[in-house]
């Protein structure tokens, strides 16, 4: 069986890119309630149980896409990164760190309350 190597990004990687308003898709693939309560500012919503049937209507393939969950323990990004691949994305990246790192390190988040 063929296993995806999942490449990963750093915070600082992906502040930067964000900083340089580079081309990407950010995906929050943790539930909807979980991104709407709190998200990194900018992401997309696709929860890890609907990417197979929706990532082809949000994101074309040759995208750059960075997935991202909760925190390092979470390995939904992970997972989300595998599928992707499997699905013909070619350049998944997943920030493993997710919205706990990058809260703890006083970078933006938004919210649907808000």
């Amino acid at each position: 069986m063929y296993t995806a190597h999942v490449r990963s990004i750093s915070m600082d990687h992906l502040k930067r890119m964000m900083d340089n308003n580079e081309p990407f898709v950010l995906l929050d693939v943790r539930s909807r309630n979980d991104f709407d309560r709190e998200h990194i500012k900018g992401a997309r919503s696709l929860p890890l149980d609907e990417i197979e049937e929706s990532a082809k209507n949000m994101i074309r393939p040759d995208e750059m896409v960075i997935v991202y969950c909760d925190s390092f323990v979470c390995s939904a990004s992970t997972s989300a990164s595998k599928i992707l691949t499997r699905l013909g994305y070619t350049n998944v990246r997943d920030y493993k760190g997710g919205l706990r790192e990058w809260k703890q390190s006083g970078l933006p988040t938004e919210s649907r309350y808000q």
